[in-house]
């Protein structure tokens, strides 16, 4: 019963994480452009330019586009989610892309302390902040996401009927296929779609960062919620989407295709 659910939220987890990324590293491309660097150029993965000569300034600019970026991302799809009373794979996606503009945000910041050449870790050093300073913003961002994470599980509870929510097995077995499935068989199809990267260290971010949402898994399983909608359309929901497949493929093309790069100047 549940197996069309496990590729249908499968294919989601990657088409979110694949755009987000994306979409993190179109923030450091733009912000690039706009200071004037030189030799830029955008890759499935990360970007990269020539900063010598610009102001602090400009630099510190372009390395915090990124993770601006997601973290507009996260709160703009969570409010979709919030507004939004039909559960179906748009209201799925709509979940994924805010759980990864989160973590694109809260997770770098959780990450500074250890990659100083990172996004945040970059930041951090060059502001000059003190290493216990660059270790408390980790812990607040470990406890932001934490809370965040949980605080959009509770959708991805309401994805299912009011008969599946309100039976301690069924819900779990609905949660299994729901999260913890496509997690761990989209943590897979990430990385190898984040391959080649510039420095192995570069995976922890697809692999790790998405380990994150487990924290919620438990709250998923058995936190007694109250909802205003559940899903209405589950048997629906429950069917192969061929508009999804489509997305699917098309998102992994403009990722190898990215592969080579986009130059400018």
């Amino acid at each position: 019963m549940q197996r069309n659910i496990i590729i249908n939220s499968t294919m989601l987890f990657v088409v979110a994480a694949i755009l987000e990324m994306t979409l993190h590293e179109l923030g450091h491309f733009f912000a690039s452009i706009l200071v004037h660097a030189q030799h830029i150029s955008i890759y499935h993965n990360y970007t990269s330019n020539t900063d010598i000569g610009l102001p602090l300034m400009s630099t510190l600019f372009i390395k915090s586009a990124g993770p601006c970026t997601s973290l507009v991302i996260g709160f703009l799809f969570h409010f979709l989610c919030s507004r939004q009373a039909r559960r179906n794979i748009l209201f799925l996606f709509n979940l994924y892309m805010s759980l990864f503009g989160y973590i694109g945000f809260w997770g770098y910041l959780i990450i500074a302390p250890m990659t100083p050449g990172g996004d945040t870790g970059y930041i951090c050093s060059a502001l000059g902040c003190p290493t216990w300073l660059t270790i408390a913003l980790a812990i607040i961002g470990a406890i932001t996401l934490y809370y965040l994470i949980n605080s959009v599980m509770r959708y991805f509870v309401g994805m299912g009927s009011e008969e599946i929510i309100k039976s301690e097995v069924k819900r779990k077995e609905f949660i299994r296929s729901l999260v913890l499935l496509p997690l761990i068989i989209g943590i897979i199809i990430t990385t190898i779609l984040n391959l080649p990267v510039p420095v192995y260290i570069s995976l922890i971010a697809p692999i790790c960062g998405s380990l994150t949402i487990l924290c919620g898994y438990d709250n998923a399983s058995k936190k007694v919620y109250s909802f205003k909608y559940t899903n209405n359309e589950f048997e629906q929901f429950n069917k192969p989407q061929l508009l999804l497949y489509g997305f699917f493929f098309f998102i992994i093309l403009i990722n190898r295709l990215l592969v080579y790069g986009i130059h400018v100047n």
